[in-house]
C-alpha cells in the first residue's frame, strides 16, 4: 500500500508540474486561449489581471519555474510554498467568481494538500521561530 501512495505522489507531482508548467508558458507565449470568463465579477477580474501589464508575465515566469521543479523533482519544497498563494486564488476565483465550488479549483487545491503533506517535514521548518544551526 506504501508503494502505491508512493506512485500516486510520483503521478500527482508530475501532473501538478506539467499543468503549472503549460499554463506559465500559455501566459508568456499565449499559444492557447483560455475560455472567457463567465460571470462578471471574473470577466473584471481577468480584465484587471491584463491590464496590469506585469502581473500575467510574472505569473507566467512564476508558474513555469515552480513547474519545472517539480517535474524535475528538484526544490519541490520551494516550489510548493512559490505555489501556495496562486493555487489559494485559483481556487477562490473558481469557488466564489465562477460558482464553481467542486470544479477545476478544487481539484488544484487537493493536489498541491497531497504534494505538501509529502513535503510536511521539510515545510514544518518554516514555522519553527529560531533557525536551527546544523
Amino acid at each position: 500500500m506504501k508503494a502505491f501512495f508512493h506512485w500516486l505522489l510520483f503521478a500527482l507531482r508530475l501532473v501538478f508540474g506539467a499543468w503549472f508548467v503549460f499554463a506559465g508558458l500559455n501566459d508568456l507565449l499565449h499559444f492557447w486561449q483560455p475560455p472567457a470568463p463567465m460571470t462578471p465579477q471574473s470577466q473584471a477580474f481577468m480584465q484587471g489581471l491584463a491590464g496590469s501589464g506585469y502581473i500575467l508575465p510574472v505569473l507566467g515566469v512564476l508558474y513555469t519555474v515552480s513547474g519545472l521543479f517539480l517535474l524535475a523533482n528538484r526544490f519541490v519544497a520551494l516550489a510548493l510554498m512559490m505555489l501556495a498563494a496562486p493555487v489559494v486564488v485559483i481556487f477562490g476565483y473558481h469557488a466564489v467568481m465562477e460558482d464553481h465550488l467542486l470544479g477545476p479549483g478544487l481539484i488544484v487545491l487537493l493536489m498541491y494538500l497531497a504534494l505538501a503533506w509529502q513535503q510536511r517535514a521539510t515545510l514544518g521548518m518554516l514555522l519553527h521561530p529560531v533557525a536551527t544551526n546544523r
